[in-house]
């Protein structure tokens, strides 16, 4: 079993590159493993987070109940560098919903996130390197800073994004951040 692996299956949060910056990564079946994600980040559990996968097999759970005109709305940016808040249903776990009983996808083309999820033949969570509030990680030192250095890194190398995601509401169109 990988380093990553063990990782994922035991709760804990790592490290990992994304098409912008660093993402802070765990299991997302794992409500300790959320949990001890928005510890580390210090980020108020209200809040949501991302499912983030390189595969689109991993996000059958996450897609089933949309609608055909959802779904052709879903990939017209997937895959991609966009993060797509979609209606829940009810075997999607309550954790990884915000106030706003959505849920945050993104099937991702960048190398290192197909990489990691298909090694974990998961989808992660994931959520920006920084303390809530705070500008995220943008290399392997800033994270080091942040959150010490026992937090892993998976190697890898940022994409040209440069910023995080664009977040967009699948339903309405609306621009959550652009």
């Amino acid at each position: 079993m990988s380093t990553l692996q063990k990782l994922f299956n035991d709760d804990q949060v790592f490290a990992h590159p994304t098409e912008g910056v660093w993402g802070l990564g765990c299991n997302p079946f794992s409500e300790v493993a959320v949990n001890n994600l928005f510890s580390l980040k210090k980020r108020p559990r209200n809040k949501g987070i991302i499912i983030l996968t390189g595969n689109e097999d991993h996000l059958t759970l996450f897609l089933k109940h949309l609608t055909k005109d959802q779904k052709k709305a879903f990939f017209l940016k997937s895959p991609g560098p966009h993060t797509w808040l979609i209606p829940t249903n009810d075997e999607i776990p309550t954790w990884l919903q915000g106030d706003s009983g959505l849920v945050a996808v993104r099937l991702s083309l960048h190398p290192d996130v197909i990489r990691i999820t298909n090694e974990l033949k998961n989808p992660i969570c994931s959520s920006s390197a920084n303390l809530s509030g705070e500008k995220p990680a943008m290399n392997k030192l800033d994270i080091k800073k942040i959150f010490g250095r026992d937090l892993h890194i998976v190697d890898g190398e940022l994409g040209k994004l440069n910023k995080p995601t664009p977040v967009q509401e699948l339903t309405t169109g609306t621009w959550i951040r652009k």
